[in-house]
């Protein structure tokens, strides 16, 4: 495996669903590079096939067609044994619904990947540095159903991060928070990426988040219709005429077709 490698490559990933009798294209052909310590974040309306492209990037699934290397390796070509552990060590991810274990402390969740991987000493170590930084110390021996929902997800993050992965996904990460966590969460997935070089792919439908990423693709149909940067966009209002006028324009050219 080349330590140059493009981090996030996926060539030519194709995913179908059965949904009944009928069968879904959920993603039909896609192309996608990310660069070491880029914001890239995927939009699209419900159905438009970005959260399966994360969960194909994560190794959650796999493509019938085409394949997904991360930092050079072929995952597509791992066994599940293996995936899971390349998964657990080069790969955060940070789900709308926080996945917490209920019985367990903030300081057990956030753990538990490391003490999976047989790592606990290790993260240990690491743990206070990261509460800090999360706002975290005070609550780390509450349950889940203690904690708010902001605080839930810095949890979640906080357990993505245990590992010290360089690659962070992130699908619909403030689906779930108020318009203020929300926020809150935006900035510090940009510092992750801006004072620690990590590599951040976000899924989201919303401009107000989007626009804290560097660079845009925006799937349609299980296809890429645009991909363009983010800091021409003074604001999120500007960003959403934009998005709307590329969905419009695609509506327009497939009905002109």
């Amino acid at each position: 495996m080349s330590s140059s490698a493009v981090p996030v490559k996926v060539e030519g990933a194709s995913k179908k669903f059965r949904q009944g009798e009928t069968i879904v294209e959920a993603l039909k052909e896609v192309t996608l590079n990310v660069e070491e310590g880029e914001f890239l974040t995927v939009m699209g309306a419900s159905g438009s096939g970005k959260s399966t492209l994360l969960h194909l990037i994560a190794g959650l699934t796999k493509p019938e067609a085409g394949r997904i290397c991360i930092n050079g390796e072929d995952i597509t070509a791992l066994s599940d044994r293996k995936l899971t552990m390349f998964r657990r060590r080069r790969i955060g991810i940070i789900f709308q619904s926080f996945n917490l274990i209920p019985t367990l402390t903030a300081r057990e969740n956030i753990l538990l990947p490391a003490t999976a991987d047989g790592r606990l000493a290790e993260a240990e170590k690491a743990l206070p540095t990261l509460l800090s930084r999360l706002a975290l110390e005070s609550r780390i021996s509450h349950r889940p159903d203690a904690l708010s929902g902001g605080e839930q997800q810095r949890v979640a993050i906080a357990r993505a991060l245990i590992n010290q992965p360089s690659i962070v996904l992130a699908d619909e990460p403030t689906g779930s928070l108020d318009s203020v966590n929300g926020q809150i969460l935006c900035k510090l997935l940009r510092e992750l990426c801006d004072k620690d070089g990590r590599t951040i792919i976000l899924v989201t439908h919303e401009p107000s988040v989007a626009i804290w990423s560097k660079r845009i693709v925006v799937l349609k149909d299980g296809r890429i219709i645009s991909n363009f940067e983010t800091s021409t966009f003074k604001d999120s209002h500007s960003l959403a005429s934009h998005y709307q006028g590329i969905v419009e324009s695609d509506k327009n050219a497939v009905v002109a077709a």
